[in-house]
């Protein structure tokens, strides 16, 4: 803003200027000119004009009060972005863009269909298995005292993909392979847990009917036959995964 001194006499008139906040001297600011800073919004200014010249006594006008001072302006505020993959357990990362005048307080709030989800503002999420089939966004928020608070949101993600399970082991079989013994499946440890695990016994790659528990016990039909098992890995919101067993073989 500035300040407008009119007409002084007799020219020439030495010209002097103070401005105030609600009556209080601003250090510093003489100029004619003056650019309010974030903490007096909410106060009103006023510009005092000193005339002085040789030979005459000096007088001072004080201008009529401002309306207050608004809030500063925030931007231009840039749209946020999403870097990683959409899926689920995978972690996604809201990028910011640069905000002004620094510095500029960021707070984050992700959104599953629009929908707010709780606790997730931080500048990452993984999506969680429930949000398979729906899109992301992140909507930044930008505060910073005696300015306004401005919002932008990204554009959608792609809609979150089910999770991958893995990586799976490869299971194994203990025990000896003979008929009337009993096999015993070793899963391995799959992740992320809990994931429920399922088996199927095979003979030379064919399924056998019913052998479907984490041990088998061969019969006397399957000898000089080889024995896998497969494991089957299912979770909610994530898909399926199987692994099988090296061959063994029946005595």
């Amino acid at each position: 803003m500035r300040g407008v001194p009119g007409l002084w006499g007799p020219a020439p008139v030495t010209l002097t200027y103070q401005w105030k906040a609600v009556g209080v001297t601003i250090l510093g600011a003489t100029a004619a000119t003056y650019k309010p800073v974030a903490a007096q919004a909410g106060k009103t200014l006023t510009v005092t004009v000193s005339g002085t010249k040789t030979g005459y006594t000096t007088k001072t006008k004080t201008s009529t009060a401002t309306a207050v001072v608004a809030p500063g302006s925030l931007g231009p505020a840039p749209v946020p972005t999403i870097t990683g993959t959409a899926r689920a357990g995978s972690t996604l990362t809201a990028v910011p863009g640069i905000w002004g005048p620094a510095p500029v307080t960021l707070t984050y709030q992700w959104k599953a269909n629009g929908v707010t989800i709780l606790g997730a503002t931080a500048a990452t999420y993984k999506p969680v298995a429930a949000q398979a089939g729906k899109t992301l966004t992140v909507t930044v928020s930008g505060t910073k005292t005696g300015y306004t608070t401005k919002t932008k949101t990204s554009t959608a993600t792609a809609v979150v993909a089910p999770g991958s399970l893995g990586p799976a082991p490869v299971p194994t079989i203990t025990g000896t392979a003979r008929a009337g013994s009993t096999l015993t499946a070793v899963p391995g440890i799959w992740g992320p847990a809990p994931v429920t695990l399922t088996y199927q016994w095979k003979a030379n790659g064919v399924t056998i009917l019913g052998a479907t528990a984490a041990t088998y016990k061969p019969v006397a039909a399957q000898a000089g036959k080889t024995l896998t098992v497969t494991v089957s890995g299912t979770k909610t919101g994530y898909t399926t995964k199987t692994k099988t067993s090296t061959a063994t073989a029946i005595d």
